[in-house]
Order: C-alpha cells, then structure tokens, then sequence
C-alpha cells in the first residue's frame, strides 16, 4: 500500500508526551503505511483521573491495570477491560488508581483508507468506542505488539503493517458479529451473577478451580455455566480464569517486590519453573526479565520531561 515501510527504532525508556498526557514508553515501532506500535508502563500525567481525546483510530491492550480501572463519559463510567478500541476524536475519562502497563496500535485515516479500498465494504468510520472487548485473537495480538515494540527485531516495520491490517480486521469482524441483546447471557448471567463469578475468580486465582466447583457456588449446571461464560466472555472458562492468573502475575511483577516462587504460588503454579515457562510461553519474557523492564520504566520516569518523538495518538 504505497512506499516501503521505514522502520523507527525505539527510544530509550522514559516518558514522552501524547494525547497531553505523560506517560512511560518501554519500546515503539511504526510504519510509514501509518501503523504505530507503542509500549508503555506508567500513570498519565500522575493522575488518578485524565480527560483523553484519540487523535486516531486506537486499539490497546492492557497487560496489568489496577483493578479499579475504568472509562467514561460525563461522570459514568464502566470497567475497561484489557481490550479495548477508540476513534478519533471521540472524548473520554480514564480512570485509574495505579500504574498500567499496555500495548497500543495507532491506525492513522490514510492507512485505514487504503484498506477500505481494498475490500469493498470495509469500514470502522461508524465505530465510537468499543470496550472491554472479548476476543483471544485480539489478545494474542496484543501480547505480540507488546513484545514487538519492547523488542523490535528485523523487518519491525513491515510487522507493524501486517498486525495493523489484522487487528482492523478483528476489530471489523468483532463489531459485526456484536449482538446487543445476548439471550444466554441475559438469561444465564445476569449482572450480579457475572460479578459473582468474577469476585470468586479473582478471591480464588491460587487454587486449582475446577468447572465444577465454579458451577457449584453459582448454583448452575456445568454445561450452562460453560456456554454463558463462552458468550459472555468470548472464551472458555479455563482459558478466562487462566487470563486472570496471568494478568494477577504482570501486576505483581510490577507493582510488588514479593520473590517470584510467592508470585508463582499466588497464580496456582506449584513451582517457579512451571510459572517461569508458561509466563514466558504468553508473554515472550521471563518474570524477571518483564520486572527488570518495568523497573527500568519506573526508574527513567521523571514528572515534567517533554523530550521525545510524539506519537500519531495515544489512549490506553
């Protein structure tokens, strides 16, 4: 889609401005086609609460946020989710107590032209906000954005165009295929049963839960609880509560000083090797290789520094 892609190495880490808000960058990489791929690790601007309007069509990934997070508009706000997709333009509120640590895929107009061009119908124009989208695939490139821009390595910018492409399309097939009135999970979880469910997870995460221990406390059948959960949440109930312990691990690493066995038995592993394989296998670094970067992040931070190279965009 026009000239070569040029790939931009990434800076060191610090905090760059965007979107009028600091924030620590870990890594970037982009595109000339108008892809940006972006890692940061921080609290914008220090606040608590930041007043966010996308200069671009954005997709973000959040590999650990504070339980607390939260987006909104005119003082409602809903949980965010760890995906997450914004259009240009569009104002919001982000709501956070804690430092967040995500992954961001910036799709400039004249990229997202160019794929309209190229299949007829395709178009994200119409699209507001999506939030706390469910989808193991946007997950998955989410995760590989993130180790990209962290570790950009030969061909980074010709990546950041083909992953650009994939999520647009994702994205595209997930608005598609949205149902507002979902009749399994309105019948099968209601709202506070999936707060049930959600709070047993997480009061949980260092057991070894079992299907049938999770239906059980719900008062549910297996099979009904397992088709509410695959609607509801896009995923099966192991994968889901799999994602949770994950997500528990990046906060811990990043947040705590607690040793890696603790951390390991806090996310039901019974050992720190068979934490250290799987934490690798999902997320491309070590636990103490994604804690060494997170420190590094945090130690490079200074409030007030405006040095740097503005990114095309920048929301969570």
């Amino acid at each position: 889609m026009g000239s070569s892609p040029r790939p931009v190495a990434a800076p060191p880490a610090g905090t760059i401005p965007f979107c009028l808000r600091e924030w620590g960058v870990l890594g970037q990489v982009a595109s000339e086609c108008g892809v940006q791929l972006l890692a940061t690790h921080g609290i914008p601007h220090g606040k608590t609460v930041n007043q966010i309007t996308p200069a671009t069509w954005t997709f973000g990934y959040s590999l650990n946020t504070p339980g607390d997070i939260a987006i909104g508009r005119r003082g409602r706000f809903q949980p965010a989710g760890h995906l997450n997709f914004y259009s240009p333009g569009m104002p919001f509120e982000l709501r956070a107590s804690g430092p967040m640590t995500l992954s961001m895929c910036f799709l400039s107009e004249h990229f997202l032209a160019g794929l309209s061009e190229t299949e007829s119908g395709f178009n994200l124009g119409h699209l507001d906000l999506l939030s706390d989208i469910q989808s193991e695939r946007l997950k998955y490139l989410g995760r590989a954005m993130f180790r990209e821009a962290t570790r950009p390595s030969f061909a980074s910018s010709l990546f950041a165009e083909a992953i650009g492409m994939e999520i647009a399309l994702e994205v595209a097939r997930y608005d598609g295929a949205r149902h507002p009135d979902k009749e399994t999970y309105r019948v099968g979880l209601t709202s506070e049963r999936m707060r049930k469910l959600e709070t047993y997870i997480r009061d949980h995460l260092g057991e070894k839960l079992s299907l049938g221990e999770v239906a059980l406390e719900l008062g549910m059948s297996v099979r009904h609880l397992s088709r509410a959960v695959r609607e509801a949440k896009g995923t099966s109930l192991h994968r889901w509560i799999s994602d949770c312990r994950f997500a528990e691990a990046h906060r811990l690493l990043a947040e705590t000083d607690l040793p890696i066995e603790d951390i390991a038995l806090r996310c039901a592993f019974q050992n720190t090797s068979a934490f250290s394989t799987a934490f690798l296998a999902a997320s491309g670094w070590s636990p103490g290789e994604f804690r060494r970067l997170i420190s590094g992040s945090s130690r490079h931070a200074r409030p007030g520094f405006s040095g740097g190279r503005e990114p095309e965009g920048g929301v969570p």
